[in-house]
Parts: C-alpha cells; sequence; structure tokens
C-alpha cells in the first residue's frame, strides 16, 4: 500500500536529506490549531461552497456544460475559487473524512468534468465569453494558466488527500490540452501568473 503524504512528496527522491512526515504521521488535537480546523470544516467550507453558489461561480460551470454563450458572472479568473475550494475540501477529507464533504466535493468535480470540453479544454469564461481562437492569447492579462494551475493543485489534493483520482483526470486532461499547444515546436509565451 503506497504511503499516504501531503501536497510534498519526496519519497522517490535520491537526495532529499529530509522527508514529510505521512500524512497521519501527526496530529493536533486541541487547542488553537484543533479549533482552527473545526472551524474551517464546520463553518469556512459550508460557507465557501455557499458562496460559490451566490457569486455565479458555479452557474457559469453549468451554462458551460450545456454549451451556452455568454452571460458569465464575476471575475475572469472565477474559476480559480472553486479550484481552490476543491483543494481545501481535499486536504480536509485527508485530514478527517466526511461522507458529506465528500459528496460536496464530488458534485463540483462532476461539474468541472463536465463543463470540460473534448479537447480538455476548461475555463468557464473562455467558452462562455469568448471565440475558441482567443483562448492563450492574452497570457500576461487573462487567467487561463492561473485557473489551470489551481486545478492542477486540486487534483492533487484530492489523489493523495483522498485517494480519488477522478479530478486528475480532469486536470490530465487540461494539462494535455496545454501541452498540445505550448509544447515544444509550438506556441511560445509566458503567463502573467506562475501558477500552471
Amino acid at each position: 500500500m503506497s504511503r499516504r503524504c501531503g501536497p510534498v512528496d519526496l519519497g522517490r527522491s535520491a537526495v532529499a536529506a529530509l522527508r514529510p512526515l505521512d500524512a497521519d504521521g501527526a496530529r493536533i488535537d486541541a487547542g488553537f490549531w484543533a479549533e482552527r480546523q473545526r472551524l474551517n470544516r464546520d463553518v469556512l467550507l459550508p460557507d465557501g461552497r455557499r458562496r460559490l453558489e451566490e457569486a455565479g461561480n458555479l452557474d457559469n460551470l453549468r451554462r458551460a456544460a450545456r454549451g451556452e454563450r455568454g452571460g458569465f458572472r464575476g471575475m475572469v479568473f472565477a474559476d480559480s475559487d472553486v479550484h481552490k475550494w476543491l483543494e481545501a475540501a481535499g486536504w480536509e477529507l485527508q485530514r478527517e473524512p466526511s461522507d458529506a464533504l465528500a459528496a460536496a466535493a464530488d458534485e463540483l468535480i462532476a461539474l468541472l468534468a463536465g463543463a470540460q470540453e473534448d479537447d480538455g479544454y476548461l475555463n468557464s469564461y473562455f467558452q462562455l465569453m469568448a471565440e475558441p481562437a482567443e483562448r492563450f492569447t492574452r497570457l500576461a492579462w487573462d487567467h487561463e494558466l492561473y485557473c489551470a494551475g489551481h486545478l492542477i493543485q486540486a487534483a492533487v489534493a484530492h489523489a493523495r488527500g483522498r485517494g480519488d483520482e477522478a479530478l486528475l483526470g480532469v486536470a490530465g486532461r487540461f494539462a494535455e490540452h496545454i501541452d498540445g499547444v505550448f509544447g515544444p515546436g509550438r506556441r511560445r509565451g509566458t503567463p502573467g501568473h506562475p501558477e500552471v
């Protein structure tokens, strides 16, 4: 059985002098940080999910999944907020499993999978508001690769944190799409954000 690990896995590194603990190698049971973990789980994560709904982030993805055009709500980087919520949920589910939180996360993962285009592309702003030829043309200002980076981080959290690779499949398809656009001998460009 593979060991459960956090965001950094140096298990296969021949040169790492220090190695992170396994995911369950330490636990905070009481005090300030235990209370913060409880607050995050019981209040902030449910409230964050509610706010994503209120702000239109989830509606944007639903509309993209239906193939609609126009009517985007929020900032151009709205998808990244969904990805960041999923990342937090993935690590929290590693710390302490929860059927309710897992179901909420799985619902959003399914939504992202449904919104993803056949070629792997996933960004509700561009899917609703731009023509396909406009994708990846304003790298310094737009947030396509920023959102992709947060998607990949969320996928790692679910794969390592809870052993669920559904989001990793979505992120992998988008990464393959990005590689097809920017791989060797293809388009050149530098994003305005380092996340990807």
